[in-house]
């Protein structure tokens, strides 16, 4: 049923593609939108169609009002749209509407409404640009191999509790094109690209108290363990390292985490995702990612679609922009660290961002506090911030691991229950509520994880 799915509705795509029409891409800001656009993109500019790309953060009233169409163009919505099929109905009287999508979708039938999510047949392990990935699949097979390295790479950014067995059939076929090579090891952020001790430094997952953050305890870390973080004039990267000194390094970080009292203190171990043809900057699928998340916050999501496009400059572009956005999440983690805008209430955690921190990184932050020392791992976590214009407040919750409480439907809940909306994935999960309901919106929560746990 689902490949038949996927069938029907990338026949009438392309039927509508051959008929000469126009096509209109909204897709979502994150790493897992920008992949999703540029593999269709892919397809796209192998067409003699015209088209637009519009990047959102969020699909509201006011986006769908901007959008303007007649029937002489295709409406496409990527990594948003199933949850939302009040907003874009409107649409379905005056041309054809396609939603790719992996989020909790709604039902909604009309014969020019195709929608795509994997999540109708009980598939939740699929990402939006592996869900786009197999769309494009199916409207052009030779095309596979051009765009499954950005499939994975979308499913590493967007996919918290990792590959099941569907992402993982996308990987294998990654892997027998040529395009990805999967390796067991330990999971540090900078591979390739950075010196061993910046990224013991930039490690967030997995984190190691006392190094994460500070390059001076990184150094001297490698130091007394042995590791020499130089060779020559030349900085070491941990593809440099033997397969001793790599043990050692595993063993040392261990001991480290057991120290702090990490319960899984071995979880550095994992699989490393490689892309064969990309240059060393991004060769590695959790540097891409994080590049073009950190295009997507700073907001230069035009960078990150030329990045996946393979453009050279952008990526000198896109590796400047990354820095500049440490620094800012650096400053903005140091404030949470200081205590000013953390609130501990008796069920959860949450970061009052307010105006001080921007709503583009709030997320990232409250990702990273997860699974930090700076905030309690036992409790759920939320973050607040300030819309950039003003107008509502981005709210951001994670659970830790093994906590029995779908962060998802609860924020659907209370953010609805307060005039605003909310969604994502059962862990990790994201909405809005109206400027003024922060409090109201702490005191739901506390209350709805009060009554959950009885």
């Amino acid at each position: 049923m689902f490949s038949q799915h996927l069938e029907r509705v990338a026949e009438a795509f392309r039927r509508e593609c051959e008929s000469g029409k126009n096509v209109f891409v909204v897709s979502h800001y994150d790493t897992d939108g920008i992949t999703s656009a540029t593999i269709l993109l892919k397809y796209l500019l192998g067409t003699n169609l015209n088209f637009h790309l519009r990047i959102v953060k969020h699909l509201t009233q006011d986006v769908c009002e901007e959008i303007s169409v007649d029937e002489d163009w295709i409406l496409v919505f990527l990594d948003l749209g199933s949850g939302h099929v009040d907003l874009i109905k409107n649409f379905f009287d005056v041309t054809k509407v396609f939603v790719l999508d992996h989020h909790v979708p709604t039902e909604h039938s009309h014969p020019n409404f195709f929608h795509f999510n994997p999540m109708f047949y009980g598939i939740d392990d699929l990402s939006a640009s592996m869900v786009t990935y197999l769309f494009v699949g199916a409207l052009d097979e030779k095309l596979k191999g051009e765009v499954v390295d950005l499939a994975v790479v979308g499913g590493v950014g967007d996919l918290k509790g990792g590959f099941g067995k569907n992402s993982r059939k996308i990987v294998d076929e990654g892997v027998e094109l040529g395009k990805v090579v999967v390796e067991r090891g330990i999971k540090l952020y900078g591979r390739y690209s950075r010196p061993i001790h910046k990224a013991l430094e930039y490690s967030y997952e997995p984190y190691i108290p006392g190094i994460t953050g500070s390059e001076s305890n990184a150094v001297q870390f490698l130091a007394e363990h042995g590791i020499k973080v130089k060779e020559g004039d030349k900085w070491r990267r941990l593809c440099d390292l033997t397969l001793e000194e790599q043990r050692k390094l595993a063993t040392a970080i261990i001991i480290e985490r057991l120290r702090w009292k990490e319960e899984d203190a071995g979880d550095i171990f994992g699989d490393n995702y490689t892309l064969v043809e990309r240059p060393v900057e991004i060769k590695d699928a959790q540097e891409f990612s994080t590049l073009l998340n950190a295009c997507s916050r700073m907001k230069r999501w035009d960078v990150g679609i030329r990045v996946c496009l393979g453009d050279e400059k952008a990526l000198e572009e896109a590796s400047r922009i990354l820095e500049e956005y440490r620094k800012k999440l650096a400053d903005y983690l140091e404030m949470v660290r200081s205590g000013e805008c953390i609130v501990e209430t008796k069920k959860a955690t949450f970061v009052r961002g307010e105006e001080r921190i921007e709503e583009d990184f709030i997320s990232t932050i409250v990702s990273i506090l997860a699974v930090s020392d700076i905030a309690s791992r036992e409790k759920p976590i939320f973050g607040l911030a300030v819309s950039d214009d003003g107008s509502y407040v981005k709210v951001s919750g994670r659970v830790p691991k093994g906590y029995d409480v779908n962060i998802r439907d609860l924020l659907a809940e209370v953010c609805a229950e307060l005039g605003g909306s909310g969604g994502g994935h059962r862990v990790a999960a994201g909405g809005m509520i109206p400027r003024g309901e922060e409090e109201n919106f702490i005191n739901l929560v506390e209350k709805r994880l009060d009554n959950h746990e009885h």
